[in-house]
């Protein structure tokens, strides 16, 4: 009788939220059905299903990865794709630009790997930490930003990037008095800088390709200009939370006694390894402008800086790449993410979903200028965002929006700070997202609504941004 009662009051929650999904699940599969059974001329927009499917049952709490399977079944059903050809577009799919960039994330977590293995990181963090200086609250917090921002810029992860830098910075922030919740708003909005501007970040790659730019063209005409907003707009409500916060959460007195290595010549190997990491991807970087690389460069990126980091720090090439192994292990999840994507967008093309509804929208776009439109299509994705999926956005976003975007006549630059901003500015809000969760878990803070007050007023100040930023690439 009492495991009766200890089962329903746990049950009723669990039970509701997948209620919700099975029930989402099968209306999608009865309207895919519905679908199939019409000519592709007649199925119109609700071609898009499979696409609202991943967002709507990611919003819900359905796994990412689950979320897109589902979405790929209900594809497959509305196309009356056979199982052979599933597979031929599943392999197809392995080398696709979404699928490579996928590639391109698990490497940076293998990177990252030797990288925490030989020490460079923490040696790098050290670095800008101490030349900062200790001596205030304000000295340490640019210490956590320079250090999220190169780290993650370099590896190409924030969730990986900030999980490096939290074993050094936190017991430095609990020792000058800032709280939980401050430090997770720093690792945000630094980390997410990082992304915006490092030049082989799944998110650049993904960009430059589609938008046609130049790495120093986007820079000076988006990445910049959206990072200074971030982080200004970080910094003030990153000072008002501390105010909010200061007294009530604190870091546990532990992170103030943690040990670190002190023989001299791991000391020597480390610092060794953290100047041959940024080195060689400033090298690389500098190659890569120079050559007019591609996106696949950032592979030759990842594999040349994990390979001489690990050297320089006495490791054998075994041993870096069991590092390597290690480190893309725990994003294999990533890979299978986007190689999985892929297929989506393909038979969603088939039914001819995108032009469908480009038909039906353009009509009501045509009085915009080139600045309202791209203002526009902003707006749009911030509301229908597409979870943990960045470079899926921008992907999507790109099919549907591209060809108006083109026809209106909005240049390069114009297009490049909608992919961008349309896949970026959401991360902050309105709704509380995965790298939300995962800024407060390295941060050891559990108060969702500070996460939420400083996002908010960094989503307000860059619809400010690109509203004006648009007239003036327009």
């Amino acid at each position: 009788m009492q495991l009766e009662s200890s089962t329903a009051s746990i049950n009723p929650i669990w039970t509701q939220k997948n209620f919700a999904l099975s029930a989402i699940i099968i209306l999608c599969f009865a309207l895919a059905l519905y679908a199939r059974t019409l000519p592709i001329a007649d199925v119109g927009v609700i071609g898009l299903l499979p696409i609202f499917a991943l967002a709507i049952l990611t919003v819900i709490g359905l796994d990412i990865v689950l979320s897109v399977i589902v979405a790929i079944l209900i594809s497959v059903v509305m196309t009356s794709t056979g199982v052979l050809e599933l597979g031929a577009i599943l392999a197809k799919s392995t080398g696709s630009f979404i699928a490579t960039v996928g590639l391109i994330i698990m490497l940076g977590a293998g990177v990252g790997e030797v990288a925490n293995r030989t020490g460079a990181a923490r040696e790098l963090v050290k670095f800008i930490v101490n030349k900062v200086g200790l001596s205030s609250q304000s000295r340490v917090k640019l210490g956590i930003i320079l250090s999220s921002i190169i780290i993650c810029g370099a590896l190409g992860t924030m969730a990986g990037g900030n999980a490096i830098i939290v074993a050094v910075v936190i017991p430095i922030a609990a020792a000058v008095g800032l709280t939980p919740p401050t430090v997770a708003l720093l690792l945000m909005i630094s980390g997410s800088i990082g992304l915006f501007i490092g030049p082989f970040t799944p998110s650049t790659v993904t960009i430059l390709e589609l938008g046609g730019l130049s790495y120093p063209q986007f820079l000076l005409t988006s990445a910049l200009p959206m990072s200074i907003v971030t982080l200004g707009t970080g910094w003030i409500m990153s000072n008002y939370i501390q105010k909010w916060t200061v007294g009530k959460y604190e870091y546990n007195a532990s992170f103030l006694n943690q040990k670190e290595d002190t023989d001299p010549e791991n000391q020597k190997r480390s610092k060794r390894a953290a100047a041959v990491f940024i080195g060689t991807i400033i090298v690389m970087a500098i190659i890569g402008i120079s050559l007019k690389a591609g996106f696949s460069f950032a592979i030759i990126v990842m594999l040349t800086v994990a390979l001489f980091t690990g050297l320089v720090a006495g490791m054998a090439p075994k041993q870096i790449l069991e590092a390597l192994y290690d480190g893309c292990g725990k994003l294999v999840w990533m890979f299978i993410l986007y190689w999985l994507y892929n297929p989506i967008l393909e038979l969603v093309e088939k039914l001819n979903a995108y032009q469908t509804l480009l038909d039906n929208v353009t009509p009501y776009l045509t009085g915009l200028t080139p600045a309202m439109l791209c203002f526009f299509i902003f707006l749009f994705n911030i509301v229908g965002h597409i979870p943990g999926a960045a470079v899926a956005q921008m992907t999507f976003t790109n099919k549907i929006f591209g060809p108006i975007l083109i026809a209106h006549g909005v240049p390069p630059a114009g297009v490049t700070a909608v992919l961008l901003a349309s896949s970026q500015v959401d991360w902050f809000g309105p709704f509380p997202s995965s790298d939300m969760f995962g800024q407060m878990g390295l941060a050891r803070s559990s108060q969702l609504k500070y996460m939420l007050f400083g996002g908010w007023a960094i989503v307000i100040a860059n619809i400010g941004l690109f509203a004006v930023l648009f007239h003036i690439l327009n």
